[in-house]
């Protein structure tokens, strides 16, 4: 298969449905992942555990685990047949993150960028990994590849400048992101109001 992004590949309507959910789910589990090591600086790991009725964390339901095993089951015998097929290894790789086995869907997101250097989705995918791991810099350089191929990609720009502010400290550098965010027309309104929240808290700790 060429080189080319998950763009590229053209999705039925119900496949567009589930890309569209994968994406959300990912942005909530990103999101939910940093306020909660935020809160709880010395309970990193307890985040990824099982709650005690048994579903998952962060709302998910012991019904969507069981669908999203379901479905993990199914690519894995689509695979086997289709060793090759990226689109294929990229959907096993969004049904890991759904489960949260981060580190199985790390090794998918690899194997897809291995092939398709430029396939945004699947470095997302990667740093959002690399961040569960808490590999804070191969996380920014995932990001920061994404901007590189998609100036316009808000999320990435914010994922970014969160990680490089709150983990590796480099301030400058995150602070000029989320001004790019904010002064950037294309950028999605909730990731402005993000953007102004962050560089707001900054300059109130300054005073």
């Amino acid at each position: 298969m060429t080189n080319k992004s998950i763009k590229d590949f053209t999705l039925s309507g119900g496949q567009k449905s589930v890309v569209w959910m994968l994406g959300a789910t990912l942005v909530v589990l990103f999101v939910a992942s940093l306020t909660y090591r935020m809160s709880h600086p010395g309970n990193k790991v307890e985040f990824q555990q099982q709650s005690k009725s048994g579903g998952m964390p962060g709302g998910m339901s012991g019904g969507m685990n069981q669908d999203a095993m379901k479905q993990v089951r199914e690519l894995m015998d689509r695979m086997g047949k289709e060793p090759d097929n990226m689109e294929i290894q990229l959907e096993l790789a969004n049904s890991f993150m759904m489960i949260r086995a981060y580190g199985r869907a790390q090794t998918f997101f690899e194997k897809v960028v291995s092939v398709e250097p430029e396939n945004v989705q699947a470095l997302m995918g990667l740093g959002m990994c690399f961040y569960q791991a808490e590999q804070f810099e191969k996380a920014v350089d995932a990001f920061d590849k994404i901007v590189a191929l998609t100036p316009d990609d808000s999320m990435a720009l914010f994922n970014a400048a969160i990680v490089k502010k709150y983990y590796l400290h480099k301030h400058d550098e995150a602070a000029a992101q989320l001004k790019l965010i904010i002064s950037n027309p294309k950028s999605s309104p909730e990731m402005k109001k993000r953007a102004e929240e962050e560089l707001k808290r900054d300059a109130d700790a300054q005073q």
